[in-house]
């Protein structure tokens, strides 16, 4: 399997609020390279100017018809399926429990049934930008938590390159600890903050087909 650390997916790390993801300005014409870019850029790199509110309602009917139908995704999983950035963005949270074993870097058997259902997000390229999101508890030192959120990303985006998907636009982040959801004062928090994101973002290709009237409703 490609070392995905020295190759095209260099994992980063970048510490902020997710309300980053509202007050950075998207922009389309930035020329950076698209693995160079953080977190908050990459969720902000298309402009979806006068097509946002068509996308909103395409993104809100995927969200509805084909995300929250997937039995994989429900509550009694502890998953969850949102809509971000006035619902142009959706956003997938998955236990980090449901995909790895206990300090494992390694995928379960199960997490199949978890990623598998990304796969049509990357069919069609730059329809999607998929950003893969690893985060954990504090516990352990700084080190660790770095090094496992690393190795975990770098599972995930490995599995959909066994898959045979193209993951030219995929792009794996390993946040250790930094965004918790809720603090960790008790092993019921901790285990809501050890989880996968994974942020379903509109591409130029979404973008050019919301212009020419061919995103269907």
């Amino acid at each position: 399997m490609k070392n995905l650390l020295k190759m095209r997916k260099s994992i980063k790390y970048f510490i902020a609020a997710l309300t980053l993801l509202i007050t950075l300005p998207a922009s389309a014409d930035k020329k950076e390279n698209l693995d160079d870019m953080s977190f908050a850029e990459i969720v902000n790199s298309v402009n979806l100017g006068k097509q946002a509110e068509l996308i909103q309602k395409f993104q809100d009917k995927e969200a509805k018809n084909v995300l929250l139908k997937n039995k994989s995704f429900s509550a009694q999983n502890g998953c969850s399926v949102d809509a971000i950035r006035n619902h142009e963005i959706i956003v997938v949270t998955i236990p980090a429990s449901k995909l790895f074993g206990p300090n494992a870097t390694e995928l379960l058997e199960q997490a199949d049934n978890y990623l598998e259902p990304f796969k049509r997000y990357l069919k069609e390229p730059d329809m999607y930008r998929v950003v893969a999101v690893m985060h954990t508890d504090n516990t352990g030192s700084e080190l660790y938590r770095e090094e496992l959120t690393i190795a975990r990303a770098e599972a995930v985006a490995g599995w959909f390159e066994d898959a045979g998907v193209s993951t030219d636009y995929l792009f794996p982040y390993a946040m250790s600890d930094d965004i918790p959801l809720v603090p960790n004062d008790s092993f019921e928090n901790r285990e809501k903050n050890r989880r996968l994101e994974i942020y379903l973002v509109p591409g130029e290709t979404m973008l050019n087909k919301a212009k020419q009237g061919r995103i269907a409703m």
